[in-house]
């Protein structure tokens, strides 16, 4: 391929090249994922300051809903690889903040649920991060809002993957 000729990938099985990419701005992911981050902005700052991650607030926020759950669940949940997820509640442990234990019923089952002093970070958090969804729903809409999650759980059951989106983070 000459220098600075546009690659023109041809896939065997169609005619598709890479020229029929849309440019990279306009892509379903690059939104998907600016608007991500548009939002954790709003959220990392104060989760920051009670030292917690993103991801520990996703787990610590689902176990506050369930009595005890199952890891390979929680991870499904709250859209984690269950690699990332063991050295999450590895922490979380470790700041006794949550408990696993083993099944009873099957030793190769792990179950983890929040204690007491999880509850406590949760209660702590929780007028930061409800302020916080306020100011993004006044700014955005919440009939918008809840349109947005609407068509965000359809593309979900459309495409066979995900939990689809639930309240606020």
């Amino acid at each position: 391929m000459k220098k600075g000729a546009v690659a023109r990938a041809t896939n065997e099985a169609s005619s598709v090249t890479v020229s029929d990419l849309r440019p990279y701005g306009q892509s379903l992911p690059l939104a998907l994922l600016r608007a991500r981050e548009s939002v954790m902005a709003r959220l990392r700052p104060f989760l920051r300051e009670h030292g917690v991650t993103e991801q520990q607030w996703r787990v610590l926020r689902t176990l506050n809903e369930v009595e005890e759950i199952e890891v390979t669940a929680l991870a499904d949940k709250i859209c984690l690889l269950p690699s990332s997820l063991s050295r999450i509640l590895r922490d979380l442990g470790a700041r006794g903040l949550i408990l696993r234990r083993v099944s009873a019923e099957d030793q190769r089952r792990g179950l983890v649920s929040i204690l007491p002093p999880g509850l406590d970070l949760i209660r702590e958090v929780a007028p930061e991060a409800v302020r916080a969804n306020q100011e993004i729903e006044a700014a955005f809409g919440v009939e918008r809002i809840a349109a947005l999650k609407e068509t965000l759980n359809a593309l979900c059951d459309t495409l066979g993957e995900g939990e689809g989106v639930e309240g606020e983070s």
